[in-house]
């Protein structure tokens, strides 16, 4: 039984709170037949207005979700009105905490969702951005600098710790091209892990092309006295990681 404040943060799943045709598509896409509430504590922040389409910062906290003690074992993303509309999977695993970031692509003003799975239900949360469009069909990075080659695959982190959580913050040069370009393929990350100093794995997150080139990430996590290792891999076969320590 939720307490009397949580009751008060749901709505059930018929009540979109943001009003778009496209919910029961990808409601049905993304979540299947298992229950769902919109949820104020899953918090979406984004700016109002993409002033760039291409790199549209968001973050997710849904870390009042955590103090049921229930494990969250998968948060979703998607984008509405995206020709790529899924953004990413996350599965939090051992380690992983409900609250990440990173920038994505807006092809036009649209719904954000988030869907975090705890037990067997969905809680959904989101936010609009307005934005002028065209950040999935531009042409990415690969197109507009001739010298990306000799960054491609650098893998950059740091590790900011204190006594409750680390939070990781990675940058991998890649130019996520999306293969909705005439002439220009698909050629994206995939996927990232995290694993501890054993290489167990402790945390998964799979991305799509409509994240944005040169993928950041904002991750916190459970500590980790010795740290991680962050491996990424993309769609064509190439393999990049590095350690993280405190």
């Amino acid at each position: 039984m939720l307490p009397s404040t949580a009751l008060a943060a749901v709505n059930t799943a018929e009540q979109d709170p943001l009003n778009s045709f496209m919910w029961p598509v990808y409601r049905e896409r993304f979540l299947g037949d298992a229950p769902v509430v919109f949820d104020e504590r899953v918090i979406v922040s984004a700016p109002s207005f993409a002033e760039d389409s291409g790199q549209v910062p968001i973050e997710l906290d849904a870390s009042g979700l955590e103090t049921s003690g229930e494990p969250i074992t998968d948060i979703i993303a998607w984008v509405d009105l995206n020709p790529i509309p899924r953004l990413f999977h996350y599965a939090p695993m051992s380690h992983g905490l409900a609250k990440l970031s990173l920038n994505i692509r807006l092809e036009q003003a649209s719904a954000v969702r988030v869907a975090v799975k705890q037990g067997d239900t969905w809680h959904v949360g989101g936010t609009y951005i307005e934005a002028e469009g065209g950040g999935c069909t531009t042409p990415g990075i690969a197109g507009a600098d001739n010298d990306w080659e000799n960054t491609f695959g650098e893998l950059q982190g740091r590790l900011f710790a204190n006594e409750s959580e680390q939070r990781l913050r990675v940058r991998l040069s890649h130019p996520m091209d999306s293969g909705l370009i005439p002439s220009q393929p698909a050629f994206y990350v995939q996927s990232f892990e995290l694993l501890d100093q054993q290489g167990q794995p402790v945390a998964t997150l799979e991305i799509e092309a409509s994240v944005s080139a040169n993928p950041t990430l904002g991750l916190h996590m459970r500590p980790s006295p010795e740290g991680y290792v962050i491996g990424a891999r993309d769609n064509n076969g190439n393999r990049f990681s590095m350690g993280l320590q405190p």
